[in-house]
């Protein structure tokens, strides 16, 4: 959270704004449990604020459920146009404004980036949140770019943490050459169980939030994340000095991150061409 936090913070600087000087900035975060997001949104309404910031698809969802006068910035989300939250991209009309993610065209970005990898891979688990509004979108993407590559993907689902436990007891029996994962906060907050469950069992994971490739991931694709949380000070400051959010454009992501956990490779035995590896913008070793 920290990190996020202090980009925002980094962004509202290079604009003159401080904290505690020119505005003042009160966190709320759901320690772990994305179920808790839609009541401190609610709770955060009821304190009148000049701006709400919010991110991931979910919490933009449940801002636009909460409210519809007081002003929302999205630091990264799937298409918000496509979930039906804002009108479109250039105008999106409203209360609600920030920067898409581009998370569903991603995921099938990340099975090519597997692909390529892994070459000899061709049964991967897509493991989602059906309740997550792209799921739908992220599924079509990713079984069209499985069927051009010739690839089984197996869907199984999880919503909750109970029944990621349950999902990933199914891996045992599945044996999947990787997992791939849809979006959700459930798979950023439970990372660590995601990366070292999939270890112990020996299966490749592609995530797709920072940090995750550090925790053993084998690897991480996602359009930059701190850059995006930087970047949603500008819609802020904006905001703060009377702009109406429906009248700034949604931004498309233009900077992207894949970071390459060698040593998880080594330890599952499987051998990176090194035509790969020199995509990298990191790479553990």
């Amino acid at each position: 959270m920290r990190p996020y936090l202090d980009s925002f913070d980094k962004g509202m600087r290079e604009l003159g704004q401080t904290d505690g000087s020119t505005y003042r900035l009160e966190v709320r975060h759901g320690n772990r449990d994305p179920s808790r997001v839609p009541a401190l949104i609610r709770e955060a309404v009821t304190t009148q604020p000049s701006v709400i910031v919010v991110a991931g698809l979910s919490a933009a969802r449940a801002a636009r459920d909460a409210t519809i006068t007081v002003p929302i910035v999205v630091t990264t989300s799937s298409d918000l146009v496509d979930a039906g939250i804002v009108s479109s991209f250039a105008h999106p009309g409203g209360n609600i404004t920030g920067l898409n993610d581009l998370s569903d065209e991603l995921a099938a970005k990340r099975l090519e980036i597997l692909k390529e990898a892994l070459p000899k891979v061709s049964r991967v688990v897509l493991l989602v949140n059906p309740d997550f509004p792209a799921t739908p979108k992220i599924e079509r993407r990713v079984m069209a770019t499985a069927r051009a590559l010739r690839m089984e993907i197996i869907r199984v689902d999880a919503k909750d943490p109970a029944s990621l436990v349950s999902a990933l007891d199914s891996l045992i029996k599945i044996r999947p050459g990787a997992v791939l994962l849809g979006g959700d906060a459930l798979f950023v907050v439970r990372a660590k169980e995601l990366v070292e469950r999939t270890l112990a069992m020996k299966i490749p994971l592609a995530h797709y939030w920072p940090g995750t490739a550090e925790m053993g991931a084998l690897f991480s694709h996602q359009a930059e994340i701190f850059y995006n949380f930087r970047r949603a000070a500008y819609y802020v400051d904006r905001i703060l000095k009377g702009a109406k959010p429906g009248d700034l454009p949604i931004e498309q992501p233009n900077k992207y991150e894949l970071v390459i956990n060698l040593r998880t490779a080594k330890t599952l035995g499987l051998t990176i061409p090194q035509s790969f590896l020199v995509r990298a913008d990191r790479v553990i070793e």
